[in-house]
């Protein structure tokens, strides 16, 4: 199994994008990336808008050859509305738009569905299925919170199986914080995992109990599975602290021997957290 990190926040821009590659099965996961709007009190900067414009084109050129693209959930850095074509011939798995889901996403998703009808070969709901592609099983959580409640909807992790090996992408979790979130994680038993990380960037809207039951819930992750790489990025590399966030977890990878990168470096790639230095790109001087 092939996991390539095509978009990500510790490469320069909102995104989960991943491309899964099985010998029976190619898949596509989350294919979209975007700018926060404001950080800093700031717009988001050339240099940003750049790299958002490269990492499209190669979440594009993934496209192509791939089998199926999912959908975990309907914010923009997850799916994107105006590009409908890149599900052209494909099998696509999407979040379901109507059940478990709240009215911003079930309206996106409700012109979403209206735009791609004509360009997938088949379009299934995601939500709580599995299907096997030869030797390769693709597997979907039901719906859970994004986040510590459902104020901003639910999503889907995926689950992609093929021998030994087994990859989980969690979505937006924004952690994972609750049980419903390490059930599904414990019981996928995942040998790499790939999570979101808690949102620490915003603590008026993540409170710090939050963060602490995240990884909480990881260090159970790491002890109780098979894990071996735990890729954290997203909401996490938002925080320009994140590695010193994530030393609660340092004894318990250490002790299980897991390898613990964010998306660029398991991409054998130098972190370029952009957003989080929104700032010192524009030359202003960061807050204490």
């Amino acid at each position: 199994m092939r996991i390539t990190p095509l978009a990500a926040d510790s490469l320069g821009a909102r995104s989960m994008a991943t491309l899964v590659e099985t010998p029976d099965v190619t898949i596509l996961l989350d294919p979209a990336v975007r700018l926060g709007p404001y950080r800093y009190d700031l717009p988001p900067h050339p240099t940003e808008e750049t790299r958002q414009k490269e990492l499209w084109r190669r979440i594009k050129d993934a496209a192509k050859k791939a089998d199926i693209l999912t959908v975990s959930h309907y914010h923009y850095d997850h799916h994107n509305p105006d590009a409908p074509s890149i599900f052209r011939g494909k099998l696509a798995y999407l979040k379901d738009g109507k059940f478990h889901i709240n009215r911003s996403q079930r309206e996106r998703a409700s012109a979403f569905v209206r735009a791609l009808k004509k360009y997938p070969q088949e379009i299934q709901v995601a939500d709580g299925n599995d299907a096997d592609f030869g030797g390769a099983e693709l597997t979907f959580s039901p719906a859970v919170p994004h986040g510590f409640n459902d104020e901003l909807g639910y999503v889907v992790m995926a689950r992609i199986a093929q021998g030994n090996e087994v990859f989980v992408h969690t979505g937006d979790v924004e952690g994972p914080p609750l049980k419903e979130h390490l059930g599904f994680l414990v019981d996928s038993d995942p040998t790499v995992l790939y999570v979101d990380g808690p949102m620490t960037h915003m603590p008026e809207n993540y409170p710090e109990e939050y963060t602490r039951r995240s990884l909480t819930n990881l260090e159970h992750v790491v002890r109780s599975t098979r894990v071996k790489t735990l890729i954290i990025d997203h909401h996490l590399l938002r925080d320009r602290d994140w590695r010193k966030r994530l030393e609660p977890l340092a004894s318990a990878v250490e002790d299980h021997d897991v390898s613990l990168v964010t998306a660029a470096e398991y991409a054998r790639k130098a972190v370029d957290s952009l957003e989080a230095n929104r700032d010192r790109l524009y030359g202003v001087e960061p807050k204490a």
